[in-house]
């Protein structure tokens, strides 16, 4: 009796933890989905937000945004990646407010012209085509201002498409009013209408891009979306022209994955991308007990790269200054405090120091 008692007793025991454990568990959230009504398309749109670790905490910290088309797709991968790389105190990017942007007629926005009734590029597409300039009016006169309004930006932008978001966002850089300075652009149609993009950029010798950065990749010539070479063709081409016949103050880099096929190259892509574009922001925190101005330094370099002023964020700053304060010398730390307190004399560190 006492062991079947006892039996009983753990059993109900362990019963309990289990319900306790159950009870306790909490969602993990990467972002939330949001609806804009659309007067430009004329119906609604499901918009992806992700807000950094620090959105919260850091009242007065103002965020780059990176607009990301086929957000079904891409959005659960990409937030992972920026939360990751932006991570102090080692940050290759900054801090990122990412906004994925869901599909409702994929050809019909993702596409730059109408296809030609005889169109033999590619596949056929049922349906319209042909929708960037009204796709770029609501991205520009509706998301973006509604984006800058609810949340805190600084302006700096970073737009990534793939295949005919890729495509699309090649023509942002040539055609759209609103400010983008990067783009990363994986495996894009350059096929379509008669390598129509292709076509574009070669008329664009006389544009100013005004030290924009593009990122441009590519699969393996074995791949089968390829459509009998047509499409690794087409981006072949364009990476030529780009490099043999470099643009006005146009950043440009390519980079071919072998091992990846169409679906696989946004994943390498984009860790690659975002490292490039903000390759000189990124602050060997080792060096700067000898030398506190290097986080100045580097921000202003990156800054002068970019074409657009940046300052290190707070949160970050915040984690240079506690691997200071392990380095028993306080004359940096004085040093680096003074830094801070001339960009945030306001902020949440200037309370504590």
């Amino acid at each position: 009796m006492f062991k079947k008692a006892s039996l009983w007793l753990a059993f109900g025991l362990i019963t309990v933890q289990i319900s306790t454990y159950t009870l306790a568990q909490s969602p993990i959230n990467i972002g939330e989905m949001h609806n804009i009504s659309s007067s430009v398309l004329d119906e609604k749109r499901e918009i992806q937000i992700y807000l950094p670790p620090s959105y919260e905490k850091y009242a007065n910290q103002h965020y780059p945004v990176i607009y990301l088309l086929d957000g079904e797709s891409n959005f659960h991968y990409l937030t992972g990646f920026v939360e990751k790389l932006s991570k102090s105190p080692y940050p290759a990017i900054p801090e990122m407010i990412v906004v994925g942007i869901v599909n409702t007629d994929r050809s019909r926005d993702l596409t730059p012209t109408v296809q030609k009734a005889d169109s033999k590029d590619g596949r056929n597409i049922d349906g319209k085509t042909g929708g960037n300039l009204a796709f770029f009016s609501f991205l520009e006169t509706e998301l973006m201002p509604d984006i800058e309004k609810k949340y805190r930006t600084n302006g700096l932008n970073v737009f990534i498409g793939h295949s005919f978001g890729g495509i699309t966002a090649l023509n942002h850089m040539l055609n759209g009013h609103r400010n983008m300075q990067a783009y990363i652009v994986h495996d894009p149609s350059i096929w379509w209408d008669n390598e129509v993009m292709l076509k574009r950029f070669q008329n664009a010798k006389s544009k100013d891009f005004h030290y924009k950065k593009l990122f441009l990749t590519q699969t393996g010539s074995d791949d089968p979306k390829n459509n009998t070479d047509n499409h690794f063709n087409g981006i072949q081409r364009l990476n030529h022209y780009l490099s043999e016949q470099p643009l006005n103050h146009l950043s440009y880099k390519y980079a071919q994955y072998e091992d990846e096929n169409h679906g696989s190259v946004p994943l390498k892509g984009s860790l690659d991308g975002l490292r490039y574009v903000f390759k000189d922001m990124q602050v060997n925190i080792r060096a700067v007990p000898e030398n506190p101005n290097l986080v100045k330094e580097q921000y202003a370099q990156f800054s002068k790269s970019i074409n657009y002023d940046i300052q290190p964020s707070e949160p970050y700053l915040e984690s240079v200054l506690n691997y200071l304060k392990r380095s028993n010398n306080p004359k940096a730390v004085q040093q680096f405090q003074n830094y801070i307190l001339s960009i945030y004399p306001q902020g949440n560190l200037a309370k504590s120091l």
